[in-house]
């Protein structure tokens, strides 16, 4: 058996270009001889060179070969560094210099030309102690001369990265089905495009595409993923680093098999930006529109303000899907997410005892934490009165759990028991709303009468 070449490094680039050559060849990673990397090197060439991949090398490998408009024999020159990169392999072993692996040593160093956001050898200042290059290995750079064969064409381009071997694995199953396509219909449209133009919107949908596309138990996976937005041209390489929280990932694998699936989509929806929803036809219309949705889930903060339509007093999704949204993705504790549950159906059975939307209205309008705290205050008063023994909360439950850490988390807890109330006051608010519609027309209606 021949001896081991690749292994996962953690460097995005080293390890997308394993996973390319690991489905090109159909091997496993670790399974990857250098008969394998010979075999596929005219192929991919080939493709390198059609015009819209070959757009796309110009912003992964300026000055490269196989993008250098001065190179005429671009086919040749390319495969000889290809093949020279593989004569110089050596197998894996427990220590290097290599600043990819580190168990291998460094024979040149590279540059931007063949690793990307590398800097030049005119810049020698970018580098640490000003040397000419970066310190990769013959292997690892190799390798990542078939990154962009399970890059994401985003405007820059979209590398995904992750711990998880499933998620890479279909990942790139995903490209290189892409790739087939394009070589079985000659129609060479480059690295995998589906019109998106935001990145954010972009790995949402990617991630979302490959918990719907494959049969996985995703909740029990607990990777790490990230997104890097990139490109590497000459005038002005930039990088953005998106990272998909792992709590997240866990609760966008839940929510497919949701029972309320579809109004999460909902929630999606009303999380995008200047969209006149009345004209839009088709998603194309609306898919690059910034998503505070998505934006929030990228940056720790709450997203249940979408699960509200205060507007048309509706809970969208329901106590259990927002209550696993609390759990997996706010971390919120099970007792502070039941005491609030608890006041909520609390409030909604004593709105409709009393036949009183303007309660409601009162809780809804509250603009800060004294003033929710004062319309609490003044429904005790009256619950007491109307003789309901049964506090709506203890001390305990305000302290510890409605407003664990006041004025900070109001907001937050008001959203969450109006939420619980529209729930269970749906079909009373809609007759209410109904009631209010009969008493303006009846006057109308009686005039005519007339």
């Amino acid at each position: 058996m021949s001896e081991k070449i690749f292994d996962f490094t953690g460097n995005p680039f080293v390890d997308a270009g394993i996973w390319a050559i690991s489905q090109w060849v159909g091997k496993k990673p670790a399974e990857l001889d250098k008969d394998d990397l010979r075999k596929i090197i005219d192929e991919v060439i080939f493709l390198y060179l059609t015009p819209k991949w070959s757009k796309n090398m110009y912003q992964i490998f300026p000055n490269n070969p196989i993008t250098n408009n001065a190179v005429k024999d671009k086919k040749d020159r390319y495969s000889q560094i290809l093949n020279e990169l593989i004569e110089e392999m050596s197998p894996l072993s427990s220590n290097g210099d290599c600043i990819s692996c580190g168990r291998r040593n460094v024979l040149n160093r590279s540059t931007k030309d063949r690793v990307p956001l590398t800097g030049s050898k005119k810049v020698i200042n970018y580098f640490s102690y000003g040397i000419d290059g970066a310190d990769y290995c013959p292997a690892c750079t190799f390798a990542i001369q078939f990154s962009p064969l399970i890059t994401y064409s985003c405007v820059k381009m979209l590398l995904i990265h992750s711990n998880s071997d499933k998620i890479m694995h279909y990942w790139s199953k995903k490209a290189k089905e892409n790739i087939d396509k394009q070589m079985s219909t000659k129609n060479y449209t480059g690295c995998l495009n589906e019109g998106f133009k935001n990145p954010k919107n972009a790995l949402f949908h990617i991630i979302q595409d490959i918990i719907l596309s494959y049969d996985v138990r995703w909740y029990l996976e607990k990777p790490s993923i990230n997104f890097y937005h990139f490109t590497n041209f000459s005038q002005g390489p930039a990088l953005d680093i998106y990272h998909i929280p792992t709590p997240v990932f866990k609760f966008l694998a839940y929510i497919p098999q949701h029972e309320k699936f579809e109004e999460w989509l909902k929630i999606v929806r009303r999380g995008y930006r200047f969209v006149d929803w009345n004209k839009v036809k088709e998603e194309n219309e609306y898919k690059n529109n910034p998503n505070t949705v998505y934006n929030n889930l990228l940056e720790g903060k709450s997203i249940i303000r979408f699960f509200i339509d205060r507007k048309n007093k509706e809970a969208i999704g329901g106590w259990d899907l927002i209550s696993h949204y609390l759990e997996e993705v706010r971390n919120m504790e099970e007792k502070r997410i039941n005491a609030i549950k608890k006041v909520g159906d609390e409030l909604a059975a004593y709105i409709e005892s009393i036949d009183d939307m303007k309660t409601l209205n009162r809780l809804e309008m509250a603009n800060d934490y004294r003033s929710f705290r004062n319309v609490l205050r003044i429904i005790m008063k009256k619950r007491i009165s109307n003789g309901i023994k049964n506090p709506l909360f203890t001390f305990d439950d305000y302290v510890n759990y409605l407003f664990p850490e006041g004025n900070l988390t109001w907001r937050e807890t008001q959203d969450l028991i109006l939420f619980r109330i529209y729930e269970k006051l749906q079909p009373w608010i809609i007759q209410q709303g109904n009631q209010a519609k009969i008493e303006i027309q009846e006057p109308e209606e009686a005039q005519k009468e007339e």
